[in-house]
């Protein structure tokens, strides 16, 4: 190459590297929301959206797994908002606008309006069918309709709640996945389970199989131009209905895939289909499809909204908020940090740096019955940066469910059928069946002081067939397996270590001792408060604390058994974590009640009306600067006491 060729390259290169900062968008900016919850921090994951809708003057809204995002698209900025600010809940699944502008927001633990300036929220308290809102709808009237996961539909005017149950089979399930109003008032209503219903004011109209209407959880429905229906499906793709027939769209048709999450109109008069293997449109005749390769953010479309200017607007599961004007992509995230806003394990390193184990809802496979479950790895937290592994780094699996930080600041990562992991902080190592461990389900770890690893496993069914759980030791060479010859049962899903150097297991058989030769187990009978164990602590002076599944926490100094549950104060029977802090207070996370302390004489509790992201806590973790630390559903929360 000449020199004067190599000039001319270099001129272009800087030119495209200039061309490129120019042409790219900027990262979008967060913008800060007033705060009136003092004394909490929450971080969440707002990129797995499962609504979009534009308010009055053109902002995007977008409910997600972690709160409520409301874009300025037009400046490139957004503001977060979380149970901090006065949302009811971080996970919020629907949005509506109403012709006086409030926006509504339908969550896993009930309702929240929002007026641009305050919160108002309701729940079955105030006449709400159920807590867990999954679909809104606004008639032309102004009445306000909610979907529920198993209380049926609500109707609001403004002061009056309405529960509606009188549609589906006997004996039906009310779940409602989707609710659409018709040009003609009339009001239909997708369910889980086959059949749609309608409502025209006064009687209900229930389509079964049998009338040839779509078969599998109704997801989504929208009303076309010519004021036929569309269904989208859980598993079985579109049906369309003009008041007379049904017609099948499935991915044989051209359908990017069977689980149609969201459908949207376009201004054309085209249909916007979005599903787990993309977004398809429909123009009657034709079927055109985009996914990630053509510039989508995630190929799970969870929801779709037209803008103002007719640019499509497309909520990803866990990708964010993708743009399409017809010719371009552009991808709108917010930057979270957080892997994932379901945190499953929470965890301080020596070094002061919190590590968290996160997954994520995965809302494109969307059922009633159960929680859902998806995967997004471990993130590592500094107080001002964030950094994420996955299995793209060397962790086993993306679901992690447990986190244990040996003496040596080695860290220890149980995961969801991946086996456990061991970071250095430079190398990967992974531990699987094939290495000796007892099952490649680890649901809680723990390391002695001298450097032994014991790794629990639940028992699980899987493709029809059981699967042995039970505990497994690692001296670094070798590895030693027990099951129920020894503990009170073979699922273990907790580890504690006690100062005399006694291991304490929970099982679902109840809780087992071993000292290194001998194992002994303690049921009700011996004054444990229910035999399902969740959760074990140690407190500085030895007494062992158990979190149940269903009875609340047993203490235990070696001698006596003391039970405490909701009648004592404590937020919820159903005991998933216990913390201890250096001065032997005592949190304990609980399964939708929130987080409870105990100082040995008086209880408090926390929710997510104080500021906590989600009341069904995971885990809980304390910082060297005494922070607590509290792993949600709904993201992670940090809390300062205030003087």
């Amino acid at each position: 190459m000449s020199p004067r060729q190599a000039t001319f390259l270099l001129i272009v290169l800087l030119l495209s590297s200039v061309c490129a900062l120019a042409c790219s968008p900027p990262a979008p900016m967060a913008i800060s929301a007033p705060v009136l919850h003092p004394g909490w921090t929450s971080y969440t994951n707002a990129n797995c959206v499962s609504d979009i809708a534009f308010d009055q003057e053109g902002n995007l809204w977008a409910a997600t797994s972690g709160g409520v995002v409301k874009w300025n698209t037009a400046e490139g900025t957004y503001t977060k908002y979380t149970t901090e600010h006065g949302l009811v809940d971080n996970d919020v699944w629907s949005i509506a606008v109403v012709p006086d502008g409030a926006l509504w927001f339908g969550t896993r633990r009930g309702v929240s309006r929002f007026d641009g300036q305050t919160w108002t929220s309701y729940t079955t308290e105030d006449g709400l069918a159920d807590n867990w809102v999954l679909s809104i709808a606004v008639a032309p009237d102004g009445i306000l309709w909610f979907g529920t996961r198993g209380g049926g539909i609500s109707r609001f005017g403004g002061e009056t709640w309405t529960i509606d149950t009188g549609y589906g089979p006997a004996g039906y399930i009310h779940c409602i996945l989707s609710i659409a109003i018709a040009p003609d008032g009339g009001v239909w209503v997708g369910t889980w389970g086959p059949g749609v219903s309608r409502f025209d004011g006064q009687t209900w109209t229930t389509y079964t199989p049998d009338d040839g209407p779509p078969v599998g959880d109704v997801l989504s429905i929208a009303v076309a131009p010519d004021g036929a229906l569309w269904f989208g499906t859980n598993y079985n793709g579109v049906y369309r209905f003009d008041g007379e027939t049904w017609i099948t769209y499935t991915y044989d048709d051209g359908l990017a895939g069977h689980g149609v999450r969201s459908i949207a109109v376009a201004p054309d008069g085209a249909l916007w289909f979005g599903t787990n293997g993309g977004v398809s449109r429909f123009d009657g005749e034709t079927w055109t499809t985009y996914t990630y390769d053509d510039g989508l953010a995630d190929n799970g479309v969870l929801s779709i909204a037209v803008a103002p200017d007719e640019a499509f607007w497309f909520g990803t599961d866990g990708g964010g908020v993708s743009r399409f004007d017809g010719k371009t992509w552009t991808t709108y995230t917010t930057d979270d940090g957080l892997a994932g806003s379901m945190v499953e394990a929470t965890a301080v390193a020596p070094d002061g740096m919190l590590w968290f184990g996160t997954a994520i809802s995965c809302r494109g496979d969307t059922t009633c019955m159960g929680l859902p479950m998806g995967s997004r790895g471990v993130s590592r937290f500094d107080g001002e940066t964030w950094t994420t592994y996955t299995t793209d780094d060397g962790l086993a699996a993306n679901e992690v469910l447990s986190i244990a930080v040996a003496p040596d600041g080695l860290l220890w990562f149980g995961t969801h059928f991946g086996g456990v992991s061991r970071f250095d902080g430079e190398t990967w190592t992974t531990y699987t069946t094939d290495n000796g461990l007892a099952s490649n389900y680890v649901h809680s770890i723990a390391v002695t002081p001298d450097g032994v690893v014991w790794i629990g496993s639940p028992d699980y069914s899987l493709g029809g067939d059981r699967h042995i759980g039970g505990v497994s030791c690692f001296d670094g060479q070798t590895w030693t397996t027990y099951t129920a010859d020894g503990l009170a049962y073979n699922g273990v899903s907790s580890i504690a270590i006690a100062p005399d150097g006694t291991l304490w297991f929970g099982t679902d058989g109840g809780v087992s001792r071993f000292d290194g030769e001998t194992w002994t187990t303690y049921t009700t009978d011996e004054g444990l408060a229910d035999n399902n164990v969740s959760s074990i602590a140690v407190a500085p002076d030895g007494t062992l604390w158990f979190g149940t599944y269903r009875d609340g926490v047993s203490s235990f100094d070696g001698e006596t058994w003391t039970i405490y549950t909701e009648d004592d104060g404590l937020a919820n029977n159903l005991v998933s974590s216990i913390t201890v802090t250096p001065d032997g207070t005592l949190w304990f996370g609980t399964w939708g009640g929130g987080i409870s302390r105990f100082d040995g004489e008086t209880w408090t509790t926390y929710t997510s009306d104080d500021g906590l992201a989600n009341n069904l806590v995971f885990s809980i973790a304390v910082a060297p600067d005494g922070a607590l630390w509290v792993g949600t559903t709904g993201g992670v929360s940090r809390y300062v006491p205030l003087e």
